[in-house]
């Protein structure tokens, strides 16, 4: 009966994505760290729970569709730099540098002394001791 209920209420409804879930998170982890001590943050901890009920039970679903294609895009960008600096980080055959010219990270072996490297893509030569 109340499941009936419940499903018949959710018809029609955006329902819950990864955008509300990392919301719901972020109220819960604001609310465990502050214990009441620092009343605004947990302000703000309530207030982005309820943004996110508002997102789960909104019937307008193209534009959470869209909020959360924007969080995604953005989540996948901070996870792809924090993953490329943990596998620099635990390479120890290599050294990382960036062109002074383009910008481009280069790789190159360690150990090696000071070498002359040339970017592949701007084809400029800089010298960097390895």
């Amino acid at each position: 009966m109340l499941v009936n209920w419940f499903r018949r209420f959710m018809m029609g409804r955006y329902g819950v994505d990864q955008l509300s879930f990392a919301m719901l998170l972020l109220s819960c982890l604001l609310a465990m760290f502050t214990r009441g001590r620092l009343w605004p943050l947990s302000l703000v901890g309530l207030a982005v729970m309820a943004l996110a009920y508002y997102r789960m039970l909104s019937r307008n679903i193209s534009a959470r569709a869209q909020e959360n294609g924007v969080f995604l895009r953005g989540w996948y960008r901070l996870r792809k730099g924090w993953n490329s600096l943990l596998d620099r980080m635990g390479d120890k055959t290599h050294r990382y540098y960036r062109c002074p010219g383009c910008r481009q990270r280069l790789r190159v072996p360690r150990g090696r002394g000071n070498i002359v490297i040339t970017c592949p893509k701007c084809h400029r030569e800089f010298t960097k001791k390895t």
